[in-house]
């Protein structure tokens, strides 16, 4: 299942060329974060919760998810993601919700086809309890925005893992204004006018 952002409404996925997928009726934000919500009970009970005190096994699972960000093309998708991500996986990036392996493939693969490119570079990892927090730098190249210059922005994403280092849980926590709605046309001019200005 997708759930596209309350965004999908103006079909904001047809901008960017399909970088988002299909357009959708689209949902309300309450909706997506009940969507994280639901996410986060179903995969407590199942996620692991030893990486505080196995410091090598952490280095293995986040090495695994590294490897799948790093120059993400449909064929590295297609070679690692039903290694890397449980069947009933959840990721929401904050653009969209998509649950199960089959749509969390078809939606990464969507995303580096074409001209389009993605690379992922981690910058650091927290845990607490059962949630790895990973920093990371992205640069997205979609060759309709920004005059085809990478779009660069910093996030972070929270994890849960299974026992064999199965991802359960991506959530996503950046800017989705800045580190892309800000580079469509029109749409960008609006959000930066939005954006208060600080002086000198």
């Amino acid at each position: 299942m997708t759930i596209q952002g309350p965004l999908s409404r103006v079909c904001f996925a047809a901008l960017l060329a399909g970088l988002l997928g299909a357009c959708s009726a689209g949902i309300t934000l309450a909706e997506l974060e009940a969507s994280y919500q639901t996410a986060l009970e179903r995969s407590h009970g199942r996620a692991f919760a030893g990486f505080a005190d196995d410091p090598d096994r952490l280095a293995d699972a986040v090495a695994g998810v590294e490897a799948f960000f790093r120059d993400a093309s449909p064929e590295s998708v297609r070679e690692q993601a039903r290694a890397l991500y449980a069947q009933d996986a959840y990721l929401n990036d904050t653009l969209a919700a998509i649950e199960g392996v089959d749509a969390i493939e078809a939606y990464f693969i969507d995303a580096v086809s074409g001209d389009r490119a993605l690379q992922v570079t981690f910058l650091g990892t927290a845990v607490q309890d059962i949630d790895v927090y990973v920093r990371w730098r992205m640069a997205m190249t979609v060759p309709s925005l920004n005059r085809g210059e990478p779009i660069v922005s910093h996030g972070v994403t929270q994890f849960r893992f299974d026992a064999d280092h199965r991802v359960l849980l991506h959530k996503d926590f950046w800017d989705s204004g800045s580190g892309l709605y800000e580079h469509v046309p029109v749409l960008g001019r609006i959000i930066r006018r939005l954006r208060p200005s600080h002086g000198t």
